[in-house]
């Protein structure tokens, strides 16, 4: 039996990154609120202390956007010839795997390549609008249907390619991710942030060629054998300078496959003191991403290597997101302990929570966060005794900060 889960989430501060995870790694960060979105562009982090270098993207510009579901579109267009390539050896980019996929002409943006088809495809979350993919921002979620969040929760969480990777001809060879197991990960990445309220994320090219590099060298080097994984030394197993690069810019983590990796960053159990992952993911700048996994060894089996610091996009950056959100949501996501992000330092904000019905109250703790991940400053609330069932609805009342009070009602809803 593999051990259990463990994941590693980054921390950026102006002079050094660092990391947590699950195993308890010491956090280095700054100050609550430094990191605040609609900032715009990146700014670059100097590796230091046991961490890689890293960027901390900022937030869009500021605009309303109509709501709606995600979902892949149509095809787009005519494609090409597959390109050449073939299998290579050992511990140097560039081996391993299938012939590239080539679409002619190139897809645009909220696309990928189909490799069946040689057509581009709208990623979830953008839709089919003539030859371009449009994205389908998600508006205020306090505006979402039942039925709309449950479609969504749905399509994020489907499984398109239950085993997405395959071997290299060596153990060093990081082998190939199929394109179904990226647009799953990145499917369930933009599922959580139309929930919340922010726009989607693409994957790119570069980013996933980095982390086909990261995850193999992160599955050989997980926590325990080599002081940090997020800056693995010279000398660990299949260590190459572009794994290393990916492994100092992503969310890590083992024992999972691909999409479910996304679900233990948003969960981000055992990281009560940072939530590093899930504010990563729910960074308002995060545009692009990464994705990398492999399952061909280590104690854990595999590994997946999450791009974080993405920045760039100029969908609409909202004040303030709350996981769960206001509105609908599915009970599942209200039984996660809840997180509050906000553009205004959020460190000594208090919560009330009220059951609409009976008027109970539902008690929560406190956890203050460390500061440095994502784009927004960001408090925990964990649940006292309670879980939510469908058709509970409670009031809450987030107040004590800058930007407070901030007052909305969480519906939770089966969606299973």
């Amino acid at each position: 039996m593999n051990p259990p889960l463990r994941l590693l989430a980054l921390t950026v501060m102006i002079a050094m990154a660092g990391c947590s995870s699950l195993l308890g790694y010491d956090d280095v960060s700054f100050d609550d609120g430094d990191a605040a979105a609609g900032s715009g562009g990146t700014s670059a982090g100097g590796s230091g202390s046991g961490g890689g270098a890293g960027a901390s993207g900022g937030g869009g510009a500021s605009g309303t956007g109509a709501a709606g579901t995600g979902g892949s579109g149509g095809a787009l267009g005519g494609g090409g010839s597959v390109g050449g390539g073939g299998a290579g050896s050992g511990g140097t980019p560039g081996g391993g795997g299938s012939p590239p996929v080539s679409c002619s002409p190139a897809c645009p943006h909220g696309a990928y390549c189909q490799p069946g088809s040689q057509t581009c495809q709208c990623l979830h979350g953008f839709k089919a609008n003539g030859a371009s993919c449009d994205p389908v921002l998600p508006g205020d979620p306090a505006t979402h249907s039942a039925a709309d969040v449950c479609a969504e929760w749905k399509s994020g969480n489907a499984i398109s390619d239950p085993n997405p990777w395959k071997a290299g001809p060596t153990e060093c060879d990081p082998g190939t991710l199929s394109r179904g197991g990226i647009n799953d990960a990145v499917a369930r990445i933009n599922m959580y942030r139309w929930l919340v309220g922010l726009g989607p994320a693409v994957d790119d090219a570069q980013y996933n060629e980095t982390n086909r590099w990261c995850a193999v060298v992160a599955s050989w080097n997980p926590p325990g054998t080599v002081p940090n994984p997020h800056s693995p030394p010279s000398t660990a197993k299949c260590y190459t300078a572009t794994g290393a690069s990916g492994a100092g810019s992503s969310n890590l983590s083992w024992g999972v496959g691909v999409a479910e990796a996304i679900t233990q960053f948003m969960l981000d159990n055992g990281n009560f003191t940072t939530f590093g992952h899930r504010r990563w993911i729910m960074s308002a700048g995060m545009g692009v991403t990464g994705i990398g996994h492999y399952a061909g060894g280590g104690s854990y089996g595999r590994a997946t290597c999450q791009y974080s610091f993405g920045g760039g996009t100029t969908y609409p950056a909202p004040d303030w997101v709350s996981v769960p959100p206001p509105g609908f949501a599915p009970a599942d996501l209200v039984n996660y302990v809840w997180t509050f992000h906000h553009k205004s330092s959020v460190g000594n904000a208090t919560i009330k929570v009220t059951h609409a019905v009976t008027k109970a109250d539902m008690p929560m703790s406190t956890l203050k966060l460390s500061g440095g991940y994502g784009s927004y400053s960001t408090i925990g609330f964990q649940q006292q005794g309670w879980t939510a069932k469908d058709g509970d609805v409670f009031d809450v009342v987030v107040d004590g900060f800058a930007g407070g009070p901030v007052a909305y009602q969480v519906k939770a809803i089966a969606c299973n």
